[in-house]
C-alpha cells in the first residue's frame, strides 16, 4: 500500500464559531421580531444552509487568509461544543452552559471553510470500527491532526471576520467552540489524494492507486486539498471525469466495455432535452 494512504488528511479547513443574538438589537437594527415584543429567535427557521458568502475568497489574497462563510443549521454539535460566553471554567458545560442553551432559538451557527496544511493522519482502526459514536452526529475516530501555525492562522482569519458581521451593531456575541481541541470536520478529504509526487499522493492524476493497477478512488479522498467551500460538486466532477479514465484503463486490460451513458457536452437528443430550462 502506497505510504500516502491515510496521511494528508484535510478537514476542508471547517471551523464552525457561534454568535449569540441580542433580539432587541435584532429589532431595532434589523426591524425583525416574531410578533410585537416577542423575540425574533430565527435560528430554527428555514433550511439547514441558510446563507454563504464568497467575499472572502479573494485569489489575490494570501494563503491560508482564503475563506468562504456560510449559516448553517445543524444541532445537536452545537450544543455541546460552543464556550458558555461567561469568564473562568469550566468553559463549556455547567450553569452557565445550561443557560446559554436555553437561548438556542437566538443562535447563529456560522461554518468556515478554510486552507489547511493537509496536516491529518489517520491510526489504525478501533475494535468498534471506523469510529466510537459519542452522539447523533458526532463520533470520535483514529485521526490526528496536529494544527499548523498555517491552518491556525486561516482560522483566526475567519474567526476575526465572523466576528466582525456578527458583532457590529450590537447585533449579537460571537463565542468560539471550545468543547474539544480536535478537529470538528464534515468535509473529509485528500486522505488518498492525486498528485504529481508519489511521496504525499497515494493515486497518480487518473484516480489510479500507485503500484495496485486497476483500483481507482473517486470519492473525496481522492481531492488534493481544501477547496474552501462545500466540496461535493468537484467530487461529483472529478469522478465523472475518473468514470472514463477508469474505461480506458479497462479497456487496456482486454475487459469489453463501453460507456452507457453519453459523456457531458455531447450532442445527445435526450441529454439536451434535459438540459432546457422549462418554460
Amino acid at each position: 500500500m502506497p505510504d500516502a494512504v491515510g496521511r494528508y488528511f484535510s478537514p476542508n479547513g471547517d471551523r464552525v464559531t457561534l454568535a449569540l443574538l441580542d433580539d432587541g438589537k435584532v429589532r431595532d437594527v434589523l426591524g425583525l421580531e416574531r410578533a410585537s415584543g416577542v423575540a425574533y429567535e430565527g435560528y430554527p427557521i428555514g433550511k439547514p444552509i441558510g446563507s454563504m458568502t464568497f467575499d472572502y475568497l479573494d485569489a489575490s489574497a494570501p494563503e491560508f487568509t482564503r475563506f468562504s462563510l456560510q449559516q448553517i443549521y445543524f444541532p445537536p454539535i452545537t450544543n455541546i461544543l460552543p464556550e458558555d460566553g461567561v469568564d473562568g471554567a469550566p468553559v463549556w458545560f455547567g450553569v452557565d452552559k445550561k443557560a446559554l442553551t436555553a437561548r438556542w432559538r437566538s443562535w447563529i451557527t456560522v461554518l468556515a471553510m478554510t486552507e489547511d496544511g493537509n496536516e491529518g493522519v489517520f491510526g489504525t482502526p478501533l475494535p468498534s470500527g471506523n469510529f466510537l459514536r459519542v452522539a447523533a452526529s458526532a463520533g470520535l475516530g483514529q485521526l490526528s491532526f496536529q494544527t499548523t501555525p498555517e491552518t491556525q492562522r486561516g482560522w483566526d482569519a475567519a474567526d476575526a471576520a465572523v466576528k466582525g458581521v456578527v458583532e457590529k451593531d450590537g447585533l449579537a456575541r460571537h463565542l468560539l467552540w471550545k468543547g474539544t481541541s480536535n478537529v470538528q470536520n464534515a468535509h473529509p478529504l485528500a486522505s488518498c489524494r492525486m498528485g504529481d509526487d508519489p511521496a504525499t499522493s497515494a493515486l497518480d492524476d487518473r484516480h489510479e492507486l500507485r503500484g495496485h493497477p486497476g483500483i481507482f478512488v473517486t470519492d473525496g479522498s481522492a481531492v488534493p486539498t481544501s477547496l474552501c467551500v462545500n466540496p461535493s460538486l468537484t467530487i461529483a466532477a472529478l469522478a465523472e471525469r475518473a468514470s472514463s479514465l477508469l474505461l480506458r484503463r479497462a479497456g487496456e486490460f482486454g475487459l469489453p466495455v463501453r460507456p452507457q451513458a453519453p459523456p457531458p457536452g455531447t450532442t445527445d437528443a435526450m441529454r439536451r432535452r434535459r438540459c432546457l430550462h422549462p418554460a
